[in-house]
């Protein structure tokens, strides 16, 4: 690059550049993903001893002291356990560090991050928790960006769609449920109360470990018929409903029922986002 090419440069960035009016950055990050990268990236990219707070416009927020991509103490968070470094072990410290960040990820952005020298000076025994070992704890924690927030257990009625049953040239709801299920599902099982046998498939087929058989099945709808109990008449049918392990780790069950029969379909967690979009686009062809 010669010197009028930088002279150039130089010139162009002083035309953009605008004077900061707060000592705040703004991080851009516009998923719960995103603006926990963007809190892991902050971490990551800090050498000296700094305390980094960070806030949300919802109030949220978490200070930490960072040096040399370490985090060695916390000083504040609207939630969690605020983890003690003085007596607590390295992997409780990872693993609640990781947490709050993972928290405040979630809160609305933008986040804004204020940089600033430490309070005192840090001991020489301040060794902290690493970058890698908190990006590797938050990789261990699920966010809830799609949907927005992911209970354990969710339903979903639509008492206003509940009538006569699907024309006869239309599939039912629990066929069309079945059907797109098959994008995604690792096991589905259509069972309708017309008398035909269970349909299964994948995981759930003949021979496969998660294959039902007919006393499960009517367990399953003793269990069915008693939830219907307890919820008439504040739930009608169709219903959607969600059962995840906790920690959302793992396999999944999804059960779409509208008052005839139940479609199951065995789902990995991470894909709850595409049994709503299916149970949306279901509904919605009912209006």
């Amino acid at each position: 690059m010669t010197s009028a090419e930088i002279v150039d440069m130089l010139e162009s960035i002083g035309r953009a550049a605008t004077p900061r009016l707060s000592p705040a950055v703004q991080l851009p990050g516009e998923t719960a993903a995103a603006r926990r990268q963007d809190i892991l990236r902050a971490i990551r990219g800090t050498v000296l001893p700094r305390r980094l707070d960070f806030t949300a416009p919802d109030g949220a927020c978490l200070a930490i002291e960072v040096n040399s991509s370490r985090v060695t103490d916390v000083f504040a968070a609207s939630t969690g356990a605020v983890p003690d470094f003085e007596t607590e072990s390295r992997e409780d410290l990872t693993g609640k560090v990781a947490q709050l960040v993972s928290n405040l990820s979630t809160a609305p952005g933008p986040l804004h991050m204020t940089s600033r020298r430490p309070d005192a000076a840090l001991e020489a025994d301040d060794v902290g928790v690493t970058y890698s070992e908190i990006a590797a704890a938050c990789a261990q924690i699920d966010l809830p960006d799609a949907p927005p927030a992911e209970p354990i257990i969710a339903v979903v009625s639509d008492t206003a769609n509940a009538g006569p049953e699907a024309e006869p040239d239309q599939p039912s709801m629990l066929r069309q449920f079945y059907d797109q299920a098959g994008k995604f599902a690792l096991g589905r099982v259509l069972n309708q109360a017309n008398g035909t046998p269970p349909e299964t498939d994948g995981a759930c087929d003949q021979g496969q470990p998660l294959h039902p058989d007919q006393p499960l099945l009517d367990r399953l709808a003793a269990d069915l018929s008693g939830w219907d109990a307890d919820t008439t008449p504040a739930l009608g049918h169709p219903q959607l409903i969600v059962m995840r392990p906790a920690g959302g780790k793992g396999a999944a069950l999804a059960l779409l029922r509208d008052g005839s029969g139940t479609a199951a379909v065995v789902h990995e967690s991470r894909k709850l986002g595409a049994v709503i979009t299916a149970w949306k686009s279901i509904a919605g062809a009912k209006e």
